[in-house]
């Protein structure tokens, strides 16, 4: 499953942030959000240091020494909108994977959804993006994907040799399939079956893993 250039199967690996000054929260946000309106409106081609600089007013000199470059500042902006995943722990791995797929599903279907489907198409045609992508291929809602899993495995829910790439890519890949087959006027209408819709397939990869998965199961 691929979401932002970046794919839910494989083992991670340790990601490492360039060296730059220390950073300020506040600032960061400043320029990640004037990064996501840069391209939203101008895409990669149009996409520059010096137009960050102007949309959030801060100097080009502070951007670089935060940012190497200006995929990397563009990944990360459109990598930060799916900071929610980590915040999923409800101690039960049924709910968890519920409240991810909501969340997921909302994700891609949002503005900020939309740009991390850009971004994957971009890099496959910029070397420069798809090289800067290639760099940190298992950014943080990935690991906390796995992490959410890997909970279940610890607590008993699932067995040990289950394929925690399996669970991800099933229950996000669907969502984003779903996502992307809704017709945005029927999107609406389609919301008011959207939680049936996840609990069954929920349910329905739980119960081939563990042939006992249903909405009975505690979590629900």
């Amino acid at each position: 499953m691929v979401t932002g250039g970046a794919v839910f199967g494989q083992d991670a690996g340790v990601s490492t942030r360039p060296a730059g000054r220390p950073r300020d929260p506040a600032l960061d946000e400043r320029a990640l959000t004037a990064a996501r309106a840069v391209y939203a409106e101008r895409g990669w081609s149009g996409f520059t240091m010096d137009g960050v600089a102007k949309q959030s007013g801060i100097g080009k000199g502070s951007l670089y020494l935060r940012w190497p470059n200006k995929a990397e500042l563009l990944i990360e902006a459109v990598r930060s909108r799916t900071q929610f995943i980590a915040e999923i722990d409800t101690g039960a791995l049924r709910s968890d994977l519920i409240e991810f797929a909501r969340g997921w599903l909302a994700y891609m279907n949002s503005d900020d959804g939309a740009l991390a489907q850009r971004l994957t198409v971009d890099a496959r045609f910029s070397p420069e993006l798809r090289d800067a992508l290639a760099g940190t291929p298992y950014p943080e809602h990935i690991r906390a994907t796995r992490a959410m899993i890997r909970r279940g495995i610890t607590r008993g829910e699932l067995r040990p040799d289950v394929s925690v790439t399996v669970i991800a890519d099933l229950i996000a890949g669907a969502m984003l399939n779903h996502a992307r087959t809704t017709p945005p006027h029927l999107r609406a209408r389609a919301t008011a079956s959207t939680g049936r819709y996840i609990m069954q397939l929920v349910d329905t990869v739980l119960t081939g893993l563990t042939g006992s998965g249903d909405s009975t199961t505690p979590g629900g």
